[in-house]
């Protein structure tokens, strides 16, 4: 995950913190879904929390400009995180799907 620049882990995280409010429950699977993500990226907990949360026009725009095989990475880190507390709800699958639509 090291081919990943900064701002593209930023990206990737903030949308995974979408996707895992996105039912508007937090599932304890999703919080170490997203530790072990934030830890194989190399970031801590506090990097994170004093990160700007940004707009999901912003995001959608810095994943677009991710190459394809970033792309495919992190589509798998977000269905990944949408599944993991057993069901896909259609608010996570909005998400993910209005990312694909760039």
């Amino acid at each position: 995950m090291s081919n990943f620049s900064e701002q593209e882990k930023r990206t990737i995280l903030h949308l995974l913190t979408m996707i895992m409010e996105a039912d508007s429950v937090i599932h304890p699977k999703e919080v170490e879904y997203i530790k072990s993500v934030m830890k194989n990226f190399g970031l801590s907990s506090a990097e994170f929390d004093h990160m700007d949360m940004l707009d999901f026009a912003v995001l959608k725009k810095e994943y677009s400009m991710m190459n394809k095989e970033k792309q495919d990475f992190a589509n798998d880190i977000f269905l990944n995180m949408a599944k993991i507390d057993g069901n896909i709800h259609c608010n996570e699958r909005n998400i993910i799907n209005s990312l694909q639509l760039t």
